[in-house]
């Protein structure tokens, strides 16, 4: 399916950070509204998404990288750790991303 781990990093943070923001917008209307929860709900899945697409399409390959992406990863899933399907997706990320930091430079 994936030619590359470039292309496997970059698919699973655009599925996610969409994820992350359907889920920030869909959340607090879901379920009860709570201005002090939803804030934050909305905060992390939103700046965790943010996070991650800087880190894939702004910044350049690196320790860096890595780390602002694991970040944003794990920011944003923290609120949806009970779907299972999210935690298994940022462990994905997060090992995906140390991969590629990992690589030495091409010129």
């Amino acid at each position: 399916m994936f030619r590359s781990l470039d292309s496997a990093t970059r698919f699973l943070v655009v599925v996610l950070s969409l994820f992350y923001v359907a889920a920030a917008i869909a959340g607090p209307f879901l379920f009860d509204w709570n201005p002090a929860r939803d804030v934050l709900w909305v905060a992390m899945l939103v700046g965790g998404a943010v996070a991650m697409v800087v880190a894939e399409f702004v910044l350049p390959r690196g320790a860096p990288t890595a780390v602002v992406l694991s970040f944003g990863a794990f920011v944003g899933g923290f609120p949806l750790f009970w779907t299972l399907v999210v935690p298994i997706a940022v462990a994905a990320l997060i090992a995906c991303s140390i991969a590629l930091a990992r690589r030495p430079a091409t010129a």
